[in-house]
């Protein structure tokens, strides 16, 4: 395991995944604010950002396509961009 020095920013973005039914998983992308004032936390939701549903197998399996993956790296990294400017007050 790596270590760092534990420093954080002002926001970010947690990931979940939530059971639909039996076949499809939520994956959740919800904005955060980290409530401390020296590093990692504890972190406080502040609002949902995105969601997309997927087939369950599809993501237990590790079977979704580049494009898919693609997609979700994007979302991820445009709204840390948008979080590192303009940060949760």
């Amino acid at each position: 395991m790596k270590f760092d020095e534990g420093k954080r920013s002002q926001s970010g973005v947690v990931s979940s995944l939530v059971e639909l039914n039996d076949d499809k998983l939520r994956l959740i992308f919800d904005d955060v604010k980290n409530i401390s004032s020296n590093g990692r936390g504890p972190w406080e939701y502040h609002t949902l950002f995105t969601f997309n549903d997927y087939d369950k197998n599809k993501i237990l399996s590790h079977e979704l396509s580049e494009s898919e993956l693609a997609e979700i790296g994007f979302n991820l990294l445009v709204r840390l961009g948008v979080l590192h400017e303009n940060p949760i007050k």
